[in-house]
């Protein structure tokens, strides 16, 4: 982890960005494990469950960066996504498949009814044969992307990888002072490169590095992978935010829902909460998606 990844997670739960020390035996499963043959890419309309409710929610797919509920086991994540939020998609944050095979947990994914189709955020660095392993990971699991960290000197494996696996890549920036946090930074990462490699829309951390959420999206509709759907309140002091569920602070939810909606973007939109009490939390973000959705509609 870098000085100023180091620096910007003291701001938030650093369980995120250190989940090398425990997610390394879930790359590691990943390898040995054979690929499902016959994997395909994700598509709504070859999975309705993993939609989460393509009507309510406006034929958006729907699902929960499971970091968000970090507080507790895979199995339980899986519980509250199934018995409480009640949508079928899921990125994977990689603590929750410390000490799991990938063959186990894909058996508790279908027990759950619970789509896997995003890893991350994962790092990639110039490092060709450990950036493989994660896309091995993910073709395993028939995953369509990784949400990413990529040092600058990635990128040439990062692409080849891209194009093998039929895997895109999603950057996520992390807020101010984070080496992919501004657009101008992100467009000279994907200068030259194909539309495979992408954006992971942070709207929380977009927000904290005082960017227009909605503006990136546009700006990047055809690189657009996936989003994280959080919004963070700025409180008083030098930046100190608070997170709250989408709507609640500056997140424009009806703004991106009708972009999202008028372009039939097949981008996963990852709920993702940082603060205590994830599931309600959570929950209330899925209700400002369905409310965005019915002024989409009236």
């Amino acid at each position: 982890m870098s000085d100023v990844m180091e620096k910007l997670t003291r701001h938030g739960p650093q369980s995120r960005r250190s989940f090398l020390k425990f997610g390394a035996a879930a790359v590691a499963a990943a390898a040995l494990a054979r690929p499902l043959a016959g994997t395909r890419l994700f598509a709504a309309a070859d999975a309705p469950a993993a939609a989460g409710g393509a009507d309510e929610y406006g034929g958006l797919v729907m699902g929960l960066q499971s970091y968000t509920l970090r507080d507790r086991s895979f199995d339980k994540m899986l519980e509250a996504m199934q018995n409480d939020l009640k949508i079928h998609a899921v990125e994977l944050f990689p603590n929750h498949l410390a000490g799991t095979t990938p063959p186990q947990a894909m058996e508790k994914l279908k027990a759950h009814d619970v789509k896997a189709l995003s890893y991350g955020v994962v790092p990639f660095k110039k490092d060709h044969e450990a950036n493989k392993k994660l896309f091995d990971l993910a073709r395993t699991f028939g995953m369509k992307n990784l949400s990413c960290d990529p040092d600058p000197d990635s990128f040439d494996s990062v692409e080849k990888l891209t194009e093998e696996y039929g895997i895109t890549v999603a950057i996520h920036p992390h807020g101010p002072g984070h080496r992919w946090a501004k657009v101008e930074q992100l467009e000279k990462a994907f200068a030259n490169r194909p539309n495979r490699i992408g954006l992971c829309a942070d709207t929380g951390h977009l927000i904290r590095a005082g960017e227009d959420p909605l503006k990136v999206c546009e700006h990047f509709k055809d690189r657009l992978h996936c989003l994280h759907l959080k919004d963070f309140k700025k409180l008083a002091g030098d930046n100190q935010w608070e997170d709250v569920p989408a709507g609640d602070a500056s997140l424009d939810v009806d703004g991106l829902v009708k972009f999202l909606a008028g372009i039939k973007s097949a981008a996963p939109v990852f709920i993702e909460y940082e603060g205590g009490n994830p599931v309600p939390s959570a929950q209330k973000s899925l209700d400002r998606v369905k409310a965005a959705v019915k002024k989409l509609k009236a």
